[in-house]
């Protein structure tokens, strides 16, 4: 398997550098200590018989039809059933008395429909072994017409039943040359201009080349015309230096706002193994993406080996910060006595390039930053999965968004034994000092002392490692949180959690639920450490205000397989059904009940008042063992922390006696 081919362990020891305040830079940067790098102007994507080395830039960007390039997704052996339908395994939980809390709201995540994404073999089927790279990534993405997934180098156009109904290539939506590898995307559908946006990254290791790459679909149609452009390059060209370019981008993210465009990048220098160099904001104007020209941008430069910085995505539109986009990222105290992050850094940036996009330092721009107290995170850079290990995100911060006010994000961090998910709310913004602007570059003002976050907590899974999370808010203000787990005896997997609105530090936080899980642990290359997870992204329902869509991740044949949950929360459960519907007095008769809005992990199944065996259980389907009962007709019940449901009743038969339903074998033996 092809993997990622940039250092993953990199960015995880990249925690002790100084970050410097954010400058705009209008010359290339200096090269990075111990090797030498080379900043041109963004070039034109070449042809596929185009050779790396000099480029031109271009007046407008190149236009791609999908629909000359989609395919329809083949009909292979469906990952969705993961060998049956039920999520995994479940240990018995304590009993909980019959009843949950009682106060108001919601206190579970209910995945309302959960379906298999795209997959690795699927890929590979496809589009041939270009397709093989890990970690998925997957990305999410939504408008009122279309549901969009990016995981790997594929696109999918998924209807709202969850069929697949076409498949993209990636590699070929960028026209990218033989050689060129695309990874680390990041997709937004944008309510403002009704358009969806793009990022990733496209790197050649023989021809030194890295492409920092964008595409804006020309409607509001997915499965249509796109522009491409790069929008920042690290190429090898002899005639400036006679040594090849050693340094690639690794990680990326945009955020679509009102009326710009932010692109964040994280570079590494692979001279000698990698290591952390410039991060780096792009600030583009939305209007020149959207009409299909090249765009003016400003250039803000973080500083040598800065690193998990990422672009909040919004999840809402228009309101007081409408146009203003966010940036958080893990901060030193200072450069000579702490360089360990000890704070979370927060950059709001307004106004717009100068339309001219030749003289566009001449425009409105400014950064302004905001320092929020935090406890540096240690997650550990390995994980266990049964017979081996995982890697995850190998930065912590994972997610970040925004929302009627707020920017929460999600953190890998250590739980005693175990990871968890550290969810953090900010809502201060203002009294901002600004760091820089287009005009002047960098601003001699000294940022005042973190202050507190709003909401510091960690979301965890007892006996079991909870990483890589991504987060939703939807419109009444419930917090969404959809993660990996896996331990040495769980096979990784997908489960969800959530913060019942408003998000803070007395709100109802709902129990962890395992929702999918994979019939295999992960292990689809010898070659490699197994990366998982790592950063997904999730959006609201444009179609429904109380339901998001969540990607997930699960092994199947040991290689990847995404799954994607409409989410929502407070729903009860509806019980449709249950077979059989007796046993013996004596107990043990295992009986599947169906239905919906279950919640793995906080079910309770009651025959009469006495609970059952949990056996395994999914989001539409429990396997229970009944418990000891006397003769006679109970009601059998499913409780969940949103509710209760009737799922029929169970008639207890005294072992020999002739039982009643004709379906029956007739006798059950004593035991």
């Amino acid at each position: 398997m092809r993997l990622r081919w940039l250092s993953l362990v990199a960015l995880s020891v990249a925690f002790t550098a100084q970050p410097v305040a954010a400058a705009w830079t209008p010359h290339p940067d200096p090269p990075p200590p111990g090797g030498r790098e080379i900043i041109a102007a963004a070039p034109a994507l070449p042809s596929p018989t185009g050779v790396g080395g000099r480029y031109v830039l271009p007046s407008a960007p190149r236009i791609v039809d999908v629909r000359k390039i989609a395919r329809r997704a083949p009909t292979l052996p469906s990952p969705a059933s993961w060998g049956g339908k039920f999520a995994a395994t479940t240990l018995q939980s304590p009993a909980r008395g019959g009843m949950y809390a009682s106060t108001s709201g919601p206190h579970a995540v209910e995945a309302a429909t959960l379906f298999a994404g795209l997959s690795l073999a699927q890929n590979e089927h496809i589009y041939g072994q270009d397709q093989s790279v890990e970690p998925a990534d997957a990305q999410i993405a939504a408008s009122p017409s279309a549901l969009v997934e990016i995981a790997g180098n594929t696109m999918g156009v998924f209807g709202s039943d969850g069929t697949l109904q076409w498949t993209v290539d990636i590699q070929a939506l960028f026209q990218l040359p033989a050689g060129y590898f695309f990874y680390a995307p990041s997709l937004q559908y944008d309510w403002g201009s009704g358009r969806w946006f793009l990022g990733g990254i496209a790197s050649n290791t023989t021809a030194h080349n890295s492409w920092l790459l964008m595409a804006v679909s020309r409607t509001g149609d997915p499965f249509g015309t796109w522009s491409l452009i790069i929008t920042d390059a690290r190429i090898n060209n002899p005639s400036q230096c006679p040594c090849p370019n050693t340094v690639y981008f690794m990680r990326e993210s945009i955020a679509v706002v009102g009326d710009k465009v932010v692109q964040t990048e994280q570079a590494q220098n692979c001279l000698s193994g990698c290591s952390n160099v410039a991060g780096t904001i792009l600030v583009m104007r939305k209007d020149h993406l959207v009409a299909g020209v090249q765009p003016a941008v400003d250039r803000f430069f973080f500083g040598y080996n800065q690193a998990d910085f990422l672009a909040v995505q919004p999840q809402s539109v228009g309101g007081t910060y409408g146009d203003i986009a966010f940036v958080v990222w893990l901060k030193p105290g200072d450069s000579v006595t702490n360089l360990v992050p000890d704070r979370l850094g927060l950059l709001q940036i307004t106004g717009l390039p100068y339309p001219d996009r030749i003289y566009s330092y001449q425009g409105t721009t400014t950064v302004w930053e905001k320092d929020f107290s935090a406890v540096r995170p240690t997650p550990a850079f390995s994980v266990a999965q049964p017979g081996g290990s995982l890697s995850p995100s190998p930065t912590p911060m994972t997610s970040a968004i925004y929302r009627d006010g707020q920017v929460v994000l999600a953190m890998n961090d250590g739980c005693g034994q175990v990871n968890c998910v550290r969810i953090i709310k900010m809502t201060n913004f203002g009294n901002a000092t600004p760091v820089a602007n287009s005009k002047f570059g960098l601003l001699q003002n000294t940022v005042p002392a973190p202050i507190p976050t709003d909401l510091d907590s960690p979301l965890g899974l007892p006996g079991a490692n909870l990483f890589d999370g991504s987060l939703a808010i939807d419109p009444y203000g419930n917090l969404f949180v959809t993660a990996a787990f896996s331990s040495s005896t769980l096979n990784p997997g997908m489960a969800v959690a959530g913060i019942s609105a408003p998000i803070s530090s007395t709100s109802t936080v709902v129990p962890t639920s395992r929702i999918a899980q994979g019939p295999s642990s992960y292990s689809c290359s010898s070659a490699s450490n197994n990366p998982w997870g790592a950063y997904m992204r999730s959006v609201p329902d444009p179609n429904n205000y109380s339901r998001v869509w969540m990607p997930g991740e699960a092994a199947v044949g040991s290689c990847w397989v995404t799954a994607i949950a409409s989410a929502t929360m407070g729903a009860g459960p509806q019980a449709v059904g249950m077979s059989p519907t007796f046993g013996s007095t004596k107990g043990g008769q295992v009986v599947e009940v169906d239905g919906s809005f279950f919640v793995p992990n906080a079910d309770q199944v009651l025959f009469g008042s006495s609970p059952g065996t949990i056996l395994a259980e999914s989001p539409t389907a429990i396997l229970v063992s009944a418990p000891p009962g006397v003769a006679g007709t109970v009601t059998v019940t499913v409780q969940t922390p949103d509710g209760t449901a009737t799922a029929g009743t169970f008639t207890y038969v005294t072992p020999g006696q002739l039982s009643v339903p004709p379906a029956s074998s007739g006798v059950f033996h004593t035991r």
